[in-house]
């Protein structure tokens, strides 16, 4: 159980470098300690704090990790704004956006070209709900391939712009993926989904686990470095 804490001592912002960011401090039940997160989905400081932690050893422990927030904003990319004629990468291929308010439908993707339609207006977001679209139509069908192989049943898939994990599994069935996957080369999306599938049948990370994520993906390990080097790069896109 999270609760949000906040009263006038504690700060609303937090300045990182020559940037100001939202801090949302929490306490969890069930944290053991201190944890510090850059959110680059929200661009904000997460602190989240153990139930009997006090507030004034969090702002401390905030304030020991200053540097380490500064190097983290540096390390991430440059935000790219997602507008008519920018190419951005869908899974491994280079594709041009383009605006049509003629087209029919929420979007049409051939070839090289992503075009969406509307209004000028909601641009973005139609970019942003086609992209939603197009990962979760390829999510779900390598999800249910790889169910099937483990005679395992999916209970729901569902794709979010998660914070923390590019994907997760329940001990109910429910899978849960990033949005983002879809910047990445399919072979990483690939291997993410084995991942959390595999859980179907190993909810641990012990060898039978990874043995069984390399029958579906043989190539997984080249698939987390990638993600381990270029994962950051996945949140560039201002979409």
């Amino acid at each position: 159980m999270r609760k949000q804490l906040r009263d006038s001592s504690i700060p609303e912002y937090l300045k990182v470098g020559e940037e100001v960011l939202p801090l949302v401090i929490k306490r969890h039940a069930s944290a053991k300690r201190i944890c510090l997160r850059y959110n680059p989905t929200s661009h904000a400081i997460s602190l989240t704090l153990p139930r009997h932690t006090r507030m004034a050893d969090g702002l401390s422990f905030l304030m020991q990790k200053s540097q380490w927030l500064i190097d983290t904003l540096e390390e991430m990319p440059e935000q790219k704004q997602i507008k008519p004629g920018v190419v951005i990468p869908i899974l491994g291929r280079r594709v041009r956006i383009r605006h049509d308010a003629t087209v029919r439908g929420a979007y049409m993707l051939d070839q090289d070209v992503l075009t969406v339609g509307g209004d000028r207006e909601f641009f973005q977001r139609r970019v942003t709900e086609a992209l939603k679209k197009i990962a979760a139509k390829e999510i779900s069908r390598r999800a249910e391939m790889y169910a099937a192989r483990l005679g395992k049943r999916i209970n729901r898939i569902s794709v979010r712009d998660t914070r923390s994990r590019w994907g997760s599994c329940s001990s109910t069935g429910n899978l849960s993926f990033s949005w983002r996957l879809v910047f990445a080369p399919r072979e990483v999306m690939e291997y993410v989904v084995a991942h959390e599938v595999s859980h179907l049948r190993h909810m641990n990370h012990s060898v039978n686990f990874w043995m069984q994520v390399e029958l579906m993906c043989p190539s997984y390990e080249a698939a987390k470095v990638w993600l381990r080097m270029h994962g950051k790069h996945l949140y560039r896109f201002n979409a």
